[in-house]
């Protein structure tokens, strides 16, 4: 019997010191670089969408000035430069929570500048960085900006 209770402690022991993977408190996959300084523009979420199909998820993010713009207030916040930027990641199971999907990669960071009302359509700088290391690259520039431009703000109390 005392050997039985030895035994059981002892394989209790072993089951608790296995080498699964510790909780990791920043998912590096999905951060921005340091390097692109994206705290530097001090931006707000201003919605988020997901594509099941393409399996990725993005957050629109935007100043005070842009997020006005999009909800048609142009005006309120006149004289400060409007910045809308769109992150885009791949998705992967979340491993602590069983049926919840969370950001993987970084797939692409694209963003809208201009110092006016973005209605005015004039002065729209539209860059594209791809990649884990955000390299700029070219795109479809009024497509983009359009799609972007028509994504609607979330109403948050």
């Amino acid at each position: 019997m005392k050997n039985l209770i030895v035994y059981l402690i002892m394989r209790v022991f072993v089951v608790s010191c296995n080498s699964q993977k510790e909780y990791e408190p920043v998912n590096q996959n999905a951060s921005l670089p340091e390097s692109f300084d994206f705290n530097a523009m001090n931006l707000r979420v201003v919605t988020s969408s997901i594509n099941h199909k393409k399996q990725t998820m993005m957050t629109l993010y935007g100043t005070d000035s842009a997020i006005d713009d999009l909800k048609e207030n142009a005006g309120k916040v006149n004289s400060k430069e409007r910045i809308l930027a769109l992150v885009t990641w791949s998705q992967k199971d979340d491993p602590y929570w069983y049926g919840a999907k969370v950001p993987n990669n970084l797939l692409s960071v694209e963003v809208i500048k201009s110092k006016l009302p973005f209605s005015e359509n004039s002065e729209i700088l539209y860059q594209k960085y791809e990649g884990k290391e955000l390299k700029k690259v070219n795109a479809d520039v009024a497509n983009r900006v359009s799609t972007i431009l028509s994504m609607k703000p979330s109403i948050m109390p």
